[in-house]
């Protein structure tokens, strides 16, 4: 039962890190033809059919109370409209292996704006590793990206670290939507209704676009973003945020950076420079060490959820 359940686990963490990691060179290559805004505009009516159809299949009901409402909208705002729109602005000036790293960094981020609000207190370990992780991205956006599509420069990293500080704030403020209605329904409630909010504003973007110079390669960008990473990828984050808890499931997806690097790299050619390789192993020790108690419950986590799983089989 335990080998099974590890296996389970290393396959859903390998298909959930292959998903992202490609969703980042995608982005890139759909975005040297599309304009961010028009490629959000597809991005985001693909992602939304696709949780819609997530939403019927697993019969998930999104029933909010009113005071609740708020929050969620607040939540929404800053998963879809203001985090994705910083990314793929960014990601047009930046390349795959710079976006990962720090996107990878999200714990860390996640971590500080808790300790500002006063939601969490800072011990020795976690100040080490938000330093490590500073010191890291510090390194990467100080190298000079290779140039693969468009002109890459330092203003993309900073879209993508403010893209990161709204995906941190979500991950913070969505705590206690998640303890009252779960990760999936907080979730998709806030990933559709984002996607609602924003749509309307990307109508005239999309039909400004001119689509007689996007070719296949352009199209497979807000393809495979909505339904691979949007809807499917998701999907396999809600599997395994069934069986191990959050900060588990951060650990289990650390290769993310390394798995994006190696394969924009292969496919687009991206060189790596000593501070792309010596932030990036910052960046993952940070994000690493600041897990320690989570990496210290992986074991009972796992015994946990194969009690709960035999349970449910058994009926005990």
């Amino acid at each position: 039962m335990l080998a099974r359940f590890r296996s389970s686990m290393i396959a859903l963490m390998t298909a959930h890190v292959c998903l992202n990691s490609g969703g980042y060179l995608f982005a890139k290559i759909g975005l040297s033809e599309f304009s961010p805004f028009a490629f959000a505009f597809w991005r985001f009516l693909i992602g939304l059919a696709g949780l819609s159809a997530v939403l019927l299949l697993r019969r998930v009901r999104l029933r909010i109370e009113r005071r609740d409402w708020p929050r969620i909208l607040l939540l929404a705002a800053c998963a879809v409209p203001a985090n994705q729109l910083l990314y793929l602005n960014g990601m047009r000036w930046t390349v795959p292996s710079h976006t990962s790293l720090l996107y990878g960094s999200t714990a860390v981020f996640a971590l500080g704006l808790s300790a500002i609000l006063g939601y969490e207190k800072l011990r020795p370990y976690k100040i080490a590793a938000i330093l490590l992780a500073v010191a890291g991205i510090a390194l990467v956006v100080s190298e000079s990206p290779t140039r693969l599509i468009g002109s890459e420069n330092f203003a993309g990293d900073v879209l993508i670290a403010l893209s990161v500080v709204m995906w941190a704030a979500y991950t913070v403020l969505a705590k206690p939507m998640v303890e009252k209605y779960g990760a999936v329904k907080t979730t998709l409630a806030c990933l559709m209704l984002g996607s609602v909010m924003t749509l309307p504003f990307l109508v005239i973007p999309a039909l400004a676009q001119d689509y007689s110079i996007i070719t296949w390669r352009g199209w497979a960008g807000p393809i495979y973003t909505g339904i691979m990473v949007t809807t499917i990828s998701y999907t396999l984050w809600f599997a395994m945020l069934k069986r191990l808890d959050p900060s588990q499931v951060a650990i289990l997806t650390t290769p993310q950076p390394v798995v994006t690097t190696i394969l924009s790299v292969l496919i687009l050619g991206e060189t790596i420079g000593v501070s792309l390789f010596m932030g990036g192993a910052l960046v993952i020790g940070g994000v690493c060490l600041m897990q320690i108690p989570a990496l210290r419950k992986i074991p009972d986590g796992v015994h946990a959820a194969i009690g709960t799983s035999f349970r449910n089989q058994t009926g005990a």
